[in-house]
């Protein structure tokens, strides 16, 4: 996943490309200036003008002055040129955030290497393990964004949640969604929704829960096209809807920028809520909906902003230093979600287009509810804390 450089860079862009039409006004300003100058020389060698070619004269040097001047094109350069050094200005500090999130990146990464060498963070040589179980979600439509997060509900114990609908014009659409942190040992254990894999998953590093994630995803279209007896392959093109609450958001935009999956799975959106994604590079054409509470700690973890962009909105509500743990909990964000929804038209920019984007699984018919259970698979020495639930 590449992380750095990448606004700093196209910031430095927009301000060399507003300096140079800065300068084109100016030339095109001067030349203006010029030949009414130059008019007006030749007006005088042809001796004293009548009284309407005066009126005229005068009529021409008032446009003259009035296009080219301060409140024209020199105005409108001088406007552009104030504007490019601000982004120049935003830049720089934009690079030395960017700089102090790759700082702090790799201070993860050579943290998670030393506690690999005690035990600690580690999960190499495990394989995931992916248990069908019964769903706990009653199936019911799913009509706003806030359904969609609260389909997080009830997810403890390693469980993904894979919802089927009918999708308009035939087929279907999927929604996949996946749990936050359910474990806070720092030595990886059975449950890989744990902090083994938050270290990893913000280092852009591939896990036992995200395999897991995509596992879900995958013997549900499989159950799927066997009921309507297509090939596995004929589902690759239906959307996909990736919804995820703190570490789950991660990985759900982790999935979206990964070229492997997309390659197999038509992703159209991602739904995350407090969730650290500002540094993930989701492609312009997954339309993203992230939801963070300013005082919420979590979604600052990456010690990035979420980048500005038309298929990307940010929801960021309250107030306050991001310190209070206690509002990052799912149900707080539902809160959020449903009222920003429900918000009079206009009161939450983008949000309403999102919803109406995302009418291939709002409003739609469940047509299946998938639910299987996540768990790290290795052969382990006994005692070592947890043991190979498979074959």
């Amino acid at each position: 996943m590449t992380r750095v450089a990448v606004r700093s860079e196209a910031l430095l862009a927009w301000a060399g490309a507003l300096a140079s039409t800065a300068e084109v006004l100016r030339d095109e300003g001067s030349a203006v200036a010029g030949g009414a100058a130059r008019l007006a020389t030749s007006l005088g060698r042809g001796g004293l003008p009548g009284v309407g070619v005066l009126g005229a004269w005068i009529g021409v040097e008032a446009d003259a002055a009035r296009v080219a001047g301060p409140a024209g094109l020199w105005g409108e350069a001088l406007a552009l040129d104030a504007l490019a050094v601000r982004l120049r200005l935003a830049a720089v500090a934009y690079a030395g955030a960017e700089d102090l999130a790759a700082a702090a990146l790799a201070g993860v990464r050579s943290g998670v290497a030393r506690g690999a060498s005690v035990g600690w963070f580690d999960e190499t040589g495990a394989r995931v393990v992916v248990e069908q179980v019964p769903p706990r979600w009653p199936p019911r439509t799913l009509a706003a964004p806030g359904d969609l997060v609260a389909l997080g509900d009830g997810l403890a114990g390693g469980r993904v949640r894979v919802v089927e609908v009918a999708a308009p014009g035939g087929g279907s659409a999927w929604v996949v969604v996946v749990p936050g942190t359910q474990s806070w040992s720092p030595r990886a254990g059975p449950q890989p929704f744990d902090l083994t894999t938050d270290l990893a998953a913000v280092t852009g590093d591939a896990t036992v829960a995200g395999a897991g994630v995509v596992a879900a995803l995958d013997a549900a279209r499989a159950a799927s096209a066997r009921r309507r007896a297509l090939p596995p392959g004929a589902l690759a093109t239906e959307p996909v809807i990736l919804v995820g609450h703190s570490q789950g958001g991660l990985h759900a935009a982790s999935l979206a920028a990964d070229d492997g999956f997309r390659r197999g799975h038509r992703v159209t959106h991602v739904l995350t809520t407090g969730a650290p994604i500002g540094l993930v590079e989701i492609p312009d054409d997954v339309r993203v909906l992230s939801v963070e509470h300013a005082d919420d700690p979590v979604p600052t973890l990456d010690l990035a902003p979420n980048p500005a962009r038309a298929s990307w909105l940010t929801l960021r509500v309250g107030a306050g230093p991001p310190v209070d743990v206690a509002r990052h909990g799912l149900e707080g964000y539902e809160r959020t979600v449903r009222a920003a929804a429900g918000a009079p038209l206009g009161t939450v920019p983008g949000l309403r287009a999102w919803q109406a984007s995302a009418g291939s699984v709002l409003g739609r018919p469940v047509l299946g509810v998938s639910e299987v259970v996540v768990t790290r698979g290795a052969r382990t020495p006994p005692g070592a804390g947890w043991q190979n639930r498979g074959p």
